[in-house]
């Protein structure tokens, strides 16, 4: 008892030092500082970034053996001013004391790609952020073992994740996302995952413009384990004896993935099938628009996961897994804010009604 006892003190002690601090280049809002990086340098292991979103883009940054928590309001934001937090340069996480660190709820430009640059930085997680045109690159010099990566919740617009042949990559999980190509751009979102354990795509949606598109690059991603997906336009054909289970296809270039490159059918698995999702005529037309309606009611996907839940996103009623929420960050936000009597006597009360939501 005297041990929990100490367990409990502890941890409360450590969220007690943990600090918060509050990022805006925006004149419109007040906030600690105007420079993501001039409060990430002012912050300490175990602090949180909370960057308000803006009209004007921010600049990329560093996090250099610092555990930190970096929060913008998500990628489109379900309130009165639904600005987001925009970063148009490179975001970079250096030195093994990152490890940890969460980035959660911003967006990215073509110009800004997120790179992982030193081994040993383990248990990242990428939650509810929109990166469009660029990559996601966990290639650190050296060789050795990347683990316990999450993403879960993210919009990628031509994005893409790419490693190399060097690392194993480890309990990789990537849930709840949104993985559309556009034919312009690029061929493929995964790229590089060569070595792996236990890395797996549960409940996505791919899809695109056209059904030749592939989304592993060529032969080079092995041993993955993909459950639940929806695939509409999208290649999965280059996976490499990775497994397959309940995942559905639709007008693909190869509708049977798990019959190629010495994949394993799992069981479960629908070829050549409308998902039926309700906004379906615009998945089919490839319309990237991360808030159309993705549920499904009936049809060959609908309660056919392996968890009995549908294929594809997830809606659940309780919980972070849900895709309406994903377009919020997980703090609670300021929905609206009126001012009850805007016309007031010196010395008298202001009363105003604030309408606060959270998006769990």
């Amino acid at each position: 008892m005297k041990q929990l006892f100490l367990f409990f003190a502890i941890l409360v002690s450590f969220n007690i030092q943990a600090a918060i601090r509050t990022v805006s280049n925006n004149p419109a809002t007040l906030a600690q500082f105007s420079i993501i990086q001039a409060a990430i340098d002012a912050s300490s292991n175990g602090d949180s970034v909370f960057v308000h979103g803006s009209p004007d883009n921010y600049a990329g940054f560093t996090i250099l053996n610092k555990q930190l928590v970096i929060i913008g309001p998500g990628w489109s934001p379900d309130k009165n001013l639904p600005h987001v937090a925009t970063i148009n340069s490179a975001i970079i996480l250096s030195g093994s004391g990152t490890t940890g660190t969460e980035i959660q709820g911003l967006t990215t430009t073509s110009t800004a790609s997120v790179t992982i640059a030193t081994l040993g930085i383990n248990n990242i997680r990428f939650i509810r952020n929109h990166i469009v045109f660029h990559q996601i690159s966990i290639t650190p010099a050296g060789t050795g073992t990347i683990s316990g990566y999450l993403f879960e919740g993210n919009w990628f617009s031509d994005g893409k994740i790419s490693s190399n042949s060097s690392f194993t990559l480890q309990n990789f999980i990537f849930q709840n996302n949104i993985f559309f190509m556009n034919d312009c751009c690029s061929s493929f979102n995964i790229s590089g995952f060569t070595n792996t354990v236990n890395v797996l795509f549960n409940h996505n949606l791919f899809y695109g413009i056209s059904g030749i598109n592939n989304i592993f690059s060529s032969t080079d991603c092995r041993f993955l384990l993909i459950t639940n997906n929806i695939f509409v336009r999208r290649n999965a054909t280059n996976a490499v004896s990775s497994t397959f289970s309940n995942n559905i296809t639709f007008n693909t270039s190869n509708n049977t993935p798990w019959t190629a490159n010495g994949n394993i059918d799992g069981g479960g698995n629908v070829a050549g099938q409308d998902p039926q999702m309700v906004a379906q005529a615009s998945v089919n037309s490839g319309s990237d628009n991360a808030l159309l309606d993705f549920t499904i009611a009936a049809g060959p996907a609908n309660n056919s996961g392996t968890d009995g839940k549908d294929m594809g996103l997830l809606y659940d009623a309780a919980g972070s897994l849900n895709w309406a929420n994903s377009r919020n960050s997980r703090l609670p936000r300021i929905f609206v804010m009126n001012i009850i009597n805007p016309t007031v006597a010196a010395g008298a009360t202001i009363n105003i009604a604030v309408e606060a939501r959270t998006s769990n």
